[in-house]
């Protein structure tokens, strides 16, 4: 099979092992419900087969699917594990497309179960409850991840939100000392699993980019555009084999642009990059509200887009 007619699980796959692909894999972190109702037309209170999902996905060539196992550490319902497993395991069998698990950090563990404030504090000291609570986590996730394994995840999503506009919560150098080296260690033990690992952040993450590549990361998603983050300083600051997901503002789709803006603004998002390892994605997610006709042009450029060789 050659390379520009590989099936979207394989494409993707290589693409976060570091090859530059010739078709450039889609794929959001999040798409809202509510608006794969809106385009199918069902009722807010109707339930959402994830058939009309996997057509919707089809329709803007999405290569990836990625299935929440967790709404944010302050969320007050979170999702129900079974049926989330059940969703991974339908995507696996039912789809050619990549399925990650969306899981916690180890912030967002901690801010769990102390508050977000609390685990600001314990971070930033490092205390001994920390240490201990985190060493017991990662015992749990390795069982968790062999079930996340079994059905049918081939790489999971780190989200954890570890900054804002200026830069990370926690001074990096305590960071270093109480949150890398876990870091390191949840994505080492998912990676000896045969998991493949994104982080995901908002905020501005260049104060520890590097920790973050050291951490042996296959991906870094969101790159928040207000938050000075840039893909052609994150080309730049990377190693060539590191995928990057994310970047576009999905806001920017609001002024309802035509097709030639649309064709304008890829062109200046992706050129600088163009020919490396990338998977094209907002840097949030998708929500209820979002102009459908202008999604629809939108990533049929994407699909279309020629990512290596000439210029489209």
């Amino acid at each position: 099979m050659s390379e520009n007619h590989l099936d979207p699980r394989t494409l993707v796959l290589r693409t976060l092992a570091g090859a530059p692909p010739e078709q450039l894999p889609i794929g959001e972190l999040v798409i809202d419900d509510a608006l794969v109702k809106e385009v199918v037309g069902l009722s807010d209170e109707a339930t959402l087969p994830l058939s009309a999902k996997k057509a919707l996905l089809h329709r803007w060539g999405h290569s990836l699917v990625t299935v929440a196992f967790s709404h944010g550490w302050g969320a007050p319902l979170q999702p129900d594990t079974k049926e989330r497993l059940e969703r991974v395991n339908y995507w696996a069998i039912e789809s050619d497309i990549f399925v990650f698990a969306l899981v916690d950090g180890p912030f967002s563990l901690a801010a769990r179960i102390w508050s977000w404030e609390q685990a600001l504090m314990r971070f930033a000291r490092g205390d001994d409850d920390l240490s201990g609570f985190l060493a017991d986590a990662l015992i749990e996730m390795s069982d968790w991840f062999a079930k996340l394994v079994d059905a049918g995840a081939q790489g999971i999503v780190i989200g954890d939100d570890i900054a804002y506009r200026r830069g990370p919560y926690v001074n990096p150098q305590h960071l270093r000392l109480t949150y890398f080296p876990f870091l390191t260690l949840m994505i080492a033990t998912a990676q000896d699993m045969g998991l493949a690992v994104v982080f995901h952040s908002d905020g501005n993450l260049w104060p520890v980019w590097e920790d973050l590549i050291h951490a042996g990361v296959d991906a870094i998603h969101g790159l928040d555009p207000y938050s000075a983050m840039s893909l052609p300083l994150a080309r730049e600051r990377s190693p060539h084999t590191l995928c990057l997901w994310g970047n576009f503002d999905v806001g920017w789709l609001a002024a309802l642009p035509n097709e030639e803006n649309i064709a304008a603004h890829l062109q200046t998002l992706l050129e600088p990059l163009r020919g490396t390892p990338m998977i094209f994605g907002s840097s949030s997610g998708l929500h209820a509200g979002l102009p459908l006709q202008v999604l629809d042009h939108l990533y049929r450029q994407v699909k279309n887009w020629r990512w290596r060789g000439l210029a489209k």
